[in-house]
């Protein structure tokens, strides 16, 4: 078990780094929610949608695809939440504190091209 002293700002800066992995957490729960919820409604959608047998068709082929990759990426970012956790838990212990805009960068692009592709799928499945 690691004990430091509280001097200074020691014990906001673990907190802080607490809260920040639970933000990871709830970010990576909503992403896999997203994607279940995406795989649920294409399969509803399609099941009870009459009026046109390939937009249905077409949504089901993609639905499994991007539920998946949101799922994925959910527990990625889980993953990278626990690494980010443990990384500055250590350099804190140093006097350190590593910054990680690469990453939220990758995450956001990551969903940025998840949303993307789920509006393309719709659009072009009404056309």
């Amino acid at each position: 078990m690691l004990v430091l002293e509280n001097s200074g700002s020691v014990a906001r800066d673990h907190l802080a780094l607490e809260r920040t992995f639970l933000a990871y957490v709830r970010t990576s729960l909503a992403i896999a929610s997203t994607g279940v919820a995406l795989v649920q409604l294409f399969t509803i959608s399609s099941n009870t949608s009459s009026e046109s047998i390939g937009f249905a068709s077409k949504i089901q082929s993609f639905a499994r695809p991007l539920g998946s990759t949101s799922v994925g990426l959910g527990i990625l970012v889980l993953l990278i939440g626990l690494l980010r956790y443990f990384t500055v838990q250590t350099a804190l212990t140093e006097g350190k504190f590593p910054v990680s805009r690469l990453m939220i960068g990758g995450i956001a692009l990551s969903l940025l091209a998840i949303v993307t592709t789920v509006f393309a799928v719709l659009i072009a499945g009404r056309r």
